[in-house]
Order: C-alpha cells, then structure tokens, then sequence
C-alpha cells in the first residue's frame, strides 16, 4: 500500500513535469502490459472498443492474447491506444461496465486506460530491455512480494543513474514510501544528497532528489541545496529551496539564506538566493524583504513569490511606479 506524507503530497502539488506520472499508472493499474492495437470498433456514438495484441504481460493479463480496451473519444482528456505502436499500458479493470453495456464475454477481458499522463510510453524493440518495462516489472515485482530491501536498492540505483525517462519517476516514487527510504543504507543517502547537490544539468531530476533528501531530513540537506542557487539558472529550482528550507527549518529558512545573501557578490547568485527567501513563505523573509529597495527587479521578483498580502500589495505597488 502506498504511503504519501504530508510533505510529499505538499511538494507533488508545486512540482512541474506533469507527464512523468507513470510510476501512479503503474500503482493504480490492474494490468500492465506491452501491446499494440490490432483494430477498432465503434460500438455507439460515444465509445469504441480497441483490440489490443499483447506482446509481454507485465503483471494481471497472464494467459491473455487479446484485451479490449473501452475508450470514450469524446472526453478530450482521456488517454487512448495508439495505432500501429507498441506501448506499455496502464489498465483498470472494465468489466462491470462491459457487463452493462451487454458486451460479449468472449472478447474480454474489457479494460480503459488510467488516467495518468505519462502511463502509455512507447516500448522499444527490444521489450526486455527497455528502461519502461523494467521499472513496470520492478514495481509489480515489489507488489508482488520481493523484498522491500532489494526493491529500495533498485530504485536507489535508478535514482542515480542515466536513464533520463526514469530516474525522477524512481526518485519521487522513493519520496512517496517511508517504508522503502527506510531500507536505504548510509552510503545510498550520502550518494543521494551528493548527486542533489552537484547535479546541474536536469533540473527536474535535481528538484526530486532534493526534495527526497528533504523528506528523509538528511542534516545538511539545505545547506547543500543552497549551493546550487545562482550556478542552477532556473527559477523552480529555487522554489523547490526556499520550500524546502521552509519545511526543514521554518523561520530560521530565512535567516540562513539572508546570511548567504549578504556573501553573495555575483548579481545571478543574489537574484536566485533573493527568489528562494521570498519561496520561504516565513515572516522572517517578509520584514527582510521589506526592508530593502522595492525598486530592485530581483527584490519584487521575490516579493510577488511571497504569499502573504503585505507582500503582494509591496510587489503591486513597485510595479504601478
């Protein structure tokens, strides 16, 4: 069973990379396969009927050659199979609307897709080996029963590694369970916390680390994380601190960002420190914040990231100047 803490289901509603939720589809699904639509049928003017081959059962479609998967084409959000493409699908069972709508038995067993996007990403040819099914089969395997410790481990594996498509959906999954970090060694969160802290490149991969690191309550997390403000050019990243900080350490967030601050010479690193104070959402940052110059671009920058309304209405009225 699944396990969200508070701070995870906080950071999970701020996080961007809205398509990487397939680690969710795998979760909800009651069956994973690889498959490629064979055809469809229209069966009314609101819903078609895909027949899919399935080429490689994941989890729940033993024994099956065929499914059929229900689509409503006229809801604009759902997820529909792909012609002529070998996917992984993420399906829930359909069977009691299929008994409803008088479907035949005989061309179950009746599926719909889940509705995460992400959950239906194209499988290479060579289906044992690509980087999707291996994380479906690690997850069904955890379900499954295989050792908590040896499920951690691969995940801790996939977060350090180089497979770009998964190692934030490994990340944030570790996030989510308490009960797999807690099988997590010494030297795994040393890796963890290192990699969060010198990772450059894949700002989104850097945010779920930090924010695994923080959730764990690493000592050392935010100092760490600070470092990357200015040399990481992205404004997220420095929410995901200021957030973070403020989690971690509350009001003192602010003062140990305001001491990093008054050291901070390059104008890039003071923008991005100044950002990260206001993401702090602290009392402390406010008074801080409104005690300087209103007219400076990065000082309004990090009062309009403020939430609070002395904030918002300082930011408003440097802006109508």
């Amino acid at each position: 069973m699944r396990t969200f803490s508070f701070v995870a289901t906080a950071l999970a509603a701020t996080a961007f990379l809205p398509g990487q939720n397939l680690r969710q589809g795998l979760v909800d699904a009651h069956a994973v396969v690889v498959a490629r639509q064979l055809g469809k049928t229209p069966h009314d003017d609101d819903l078609v009927l895909h027949r899919l081959q399935v080429l490689h059962d994941v989890r729940g479609a033993a024994g099956n050659a065929t499914v059929t998967v229900l689509d409503w084409p006229k809801l604009a959000l759902h997820q529909r199979p792909t012609p002529r493409q070998s996917r992984l699908y993420c399906l829930q069972d359909a069977s009691a609307t299929a008994t409803r709508l008088g479907l035949p038995a005989a061309n179950g067993p009746y599926f719909k897709m889940v509705g995460w996007a992400g959950a239906n990403p194209l499988v290479g040819a060579e289906i044992g080996n690509d980087a999707h099914v291996r994380f479906a089969a690690l997850l069904a395997a955890a379900e499954a029963g295989a050792a908590p410790a040896d499920t951690a481990g691969s995940l801790c594996a996939l977060a350090l590694g180089q497979e770009s498509a998964l190692r934030v959906e490994a990340t944030k999954f570790l996030t989510e369970r308490p009960d797999l970090r807690s099988k997590l060694g010494e030297l795994q969160w040393s890796q963890l916390l290192s990699r969060a802290s010198g990772e450059m490149e894949d700002v989104p991969h850097k945010i779920a680390l930090a924010e695994l690191c923080a959730e764990q309550k690493l000592d050392g997390t935010f100092e760490a994380l600070v470092v990357g403000l200015g040399p990481v050019a992205d404004p997220e990243y420095a929410r995901a601190v200021g957030r973070i900080g403020r989690m971690l350490h509350g009001e003192d967030a602010a003062n140990r960002l305001g001491t990093r601050l008054h050291q901070a010479g390059d104008p890039k690193d003071r923008a991005a420190l100044l950002l990260a104070l206001g993401a702090t959402n602290t009392t402390t940052a406010l008074d801080a914040l409104l005690r300087m110059d209103k007219k400076d671009a990065a000082v309004a920058a990090a009062l309009r990231e403020h939430r609070s309304p002395k904030a918002q209405e300082a930011a408003g009225s440097k802006a109508k100047k």
